[in-house]
């Protein structure tokens, strides 16, 4: 089956890439996938994985950036 995940979610089409999805596409602003998994267990995995929680402390870090004026 085909997934379309929006540009504005690159973490999830990232990490479905790297966890097996089949990246077939790049069609108006969104990522293309082919899998055997639905979208809503690949949305599952990547709500419970490492990848997230450590993509959240980054992006809680690099606040620290802006406070270096």
């Amino acid at each position: 089956m085909q997934i379309r995940i929006p540009k504005r979610e690159l973490h999830l089409a990232a990490y479905m890439k790297a966890a097996g999805a089949v990246f077939v596409d790049y069609k108006s602003g969104s990522f293309v996938f082919e899998s055997d998994l639905p979208e809503t267990d690949w949305r599952v995995r990547h709500s419970n994985s490492e990848a997230l929680k450590v993509d959240r402390e980054l992006f809680t870090l690099k606040t620290f950036f802006n406070k270096d004026v």
